[in-house]
């Protein structure tokens, strides 16, 4: 089953989708645009984990949307409708519902790169832009490659360390000497690691001549078709943004979302569908192949 809208797709078409999503989520603080790529991008990455570290996947996005929502309205007190007094600072409605925005728009951006990251692995990412960025290539997938071996090198850092028991001392200044020092195992290992990486693609002269793909991707009518449809939805976006269509006021009072919808619900609806794409597509697939495995 084809659970990616993009999995037999150009990387180029794929790259676009989602780089074309963060700059329509990136560029508006409309909650009716950032709301429906955040809806979009959360059911897509609930259909992509299926139960396997899903909170983990999720748990990090959503920390960051709890604190934005919570803090914001501590640090600005802007608006006009009072909910209470914390410190004798007011507590408004506008500025709480403001940093709700704020978070949303982060956790989305969060999930539209975790997504990006499995759907243009780093083989493509290289097919991508090897050839002109060899270097920054190289530098961004070890990046990304990292990112989950410095995760699983933590996780068997702490098992030893549990070995030893020394997680289990309760003296302050014990337990600030082991972070210490796990950091330090950390920190060295992942400069080792880089270094290593680094010896060994010099001496395989990487980048001293134009890098060829092991992998083929042909381009397709289809893809085309896919591409212009992605800047075509891009591009009207960006005209209506200039038109202040998306243009949205919290303060001093927030302003009213239905009438928004009532006299844009063209534009809220394209966009809606568009970052849904990916979700009704994996909805479509899956229901295909039910019917297709009750049939066998």
């Amino acid at each position: 089953m084809n659970e990616n809208l993009f999995n037999h797709r150009h990387p180029l078409v794929s790259s676009s989708y989602y780089i074309a999503m963060l700059l329509i989520v990136m560029s508006t603080t409309n909650p009716i645009v950032i709301g429906s790529c955040f809806i979009g991008s959360f059911c897509f990455r609930i259909i992509q984990l299926r139960g396997r570290r899903l909170v983990r996947s999720l748990g990090f996005p959503f920390f960051f949307l709890i604190v934005i929502t919570v803090t914001n309205p501590l640090f600005v007190h802007r608006g006009g409708t009072i909910l209470f007094f914390f410190l004798g600072k007011p507590f408004t409605l506008e500025a709480l519902l403001y940093g709700l925005q704020m978070g949303i728009m982060i956790a989305t951006v969060l999930f539209l790169f975790q997504i990006l990251q499995t759907v243009v692995d780093s083989e493509k990412f290289f097919y991508l832009f090897g050839k002109r960025f060899a270097k920054l290539s190289l530098i961004l997938t070890m990046i990304f490659r990292f990112i989950p071996l410095f995760q699983q090198y933590f996780q068997e850092l702490r098992q030893v360390q549990k070995t030893m028991k020394r997680t289990q001392q309760r003296n302050l200044q014990e337990k600030a000497s082991y972070g210490l020092d796990l950091f330090g195992n950390l920190f060295s290992w992942a400069l080792e690691n880089a270094m290593d990486t680094a010896d060994s693609m010099k001496a395989r002269g990487y980048g001293s001549f134009k890098r060829s793909s092991r992998i083929s991707y042909h381009w397709s009518w289809v893809d085309t078709i896919y591409l212009f449809g992605i800047l075509g939805m891009l591009g009207i976006f960006l005209i209506s943004l200039t038109k202040g269509v998306y243009l949205f006021n919290y303060y001093p009072y927030i302003e009213n979302v239905t009438f928004f919808i009532e006299n844009h619900w063209l534009n809220y609806g394209l966009i809606f569908l568009f970052a849904m794409l990916p979700t009704i597509n994996s909805v479509k697939e899956g229901i295909i192949w039910t019917i297709l495995k009750s049939r066998i």
